[in-house]
Order: structure tokens, then C-alpha cells, then sequence
């Protein structure tokens, strides 16, 4: 069989795998898969699961909230913030799910934080405004 390398990458980690005998994911417009000698392309994976089958027959599963992929020389990388790679599907969709929904609340407190931070400067803009034409 043949094979191509593989290499994931997010904003925590890198990991390569040298023996990669087929990768199946999921851009906008469906499913696809990736055999060596594909031609080169890229696409922009939708959130979910991919999943490759290295040359002893052993399938792994990416769960990501989308990413970049590009094959080129034989070479397949997978951008994305982050993933979760593992023999279980479901456990990995649990994993990208628990992580999500964390970001989602940062961002929410986030948010919350910022909007009390621009109410208090308006609030210190009236009252220096108010001081200045007291004065």
C-alpha cells in the first residue's frame, strides 16, 4: 500500500504520522478522502470528525471546530486551533464539545468584562466633560 505523511497541527501541539494510508474529512460540500499521489489541493474542513487509517490498518479519529487542509508532495497537513485525536470517536466529539463550550464562555465573560470596562469609561468621560464646564 502506499502511504503519505500526515502532520496535525494546533495552537498547543504538532504530531506527524509517517505511514498514512488514507484520510477521509468533510469540507462544505461533503465528504472526501485522501489516497498517496492525490493530486494537490486544499480545503477548508468543517467542524467535526476526520478519520486516517495508517498502513497497519489502525483508523484514528480528528474531532476539530474546523481547520485548513493541504496536500502537496505527497505531504497532508491538517491547521486548526485545536483537536482531539484518538480511537474512540465518540469520546473525541466529547472532548471537542466540553472544549467549545468552555471557549464559548470565555468569550461570554469576555465580553461581559469588556462591556463594564466601556461603560466605565463613558461613565469617566461625562464626569470629566461635567468637570470641565464647572471649571
Amino acid at each position: 500500500m502506499k502511504t503519505f505523511a500526515l502532520t496535525l497541527i494546533d495552537t498547543l501541539e504538532l504530531t506527524r504520522f509517517e505511514k498514512v494510508g488514507q484520510f477521509i474529512a468533510a469540507d462544505e460540500d461533503g465528504s472526501f478522502g485522501i489516497l498517496a499521489g492525490h493530486a494537490h489541493t486544499v480545503a477548508l474542513l468543517r467542524y467535526g470528525l476526520a478519520r486516517f487509517c495508517d498502513d497497519s490498518g489502525v483508523w484514528r479519529y480528528l474531532a476539530m471546530p474546523g481547520g485548513v487542509l493541504r496536500f502537496a508532495d505527497n505531504r497532508l497537513t491538517v491547521t486548526t486551533v485545536r483537536y482531539f485525536l484518538g480511537t474512540d470517536p465518540d469520546a473525541i466529539c466529547a472532548d471537542l464539545e466540553a472544549a467549545m463550550q468552555q471557549t464559548d464562555s470565555e468569550v461570554h465573560r469576555s465580553r461581559a468584562a469588556l462591556s463594564e470596562i466601556e461603560h466605565s469609561l463613558v461613565k469617566r468621560l461625562a464626569e470629566l466633560s461635567n468637570q470641565r464646564r464647572g471649571s
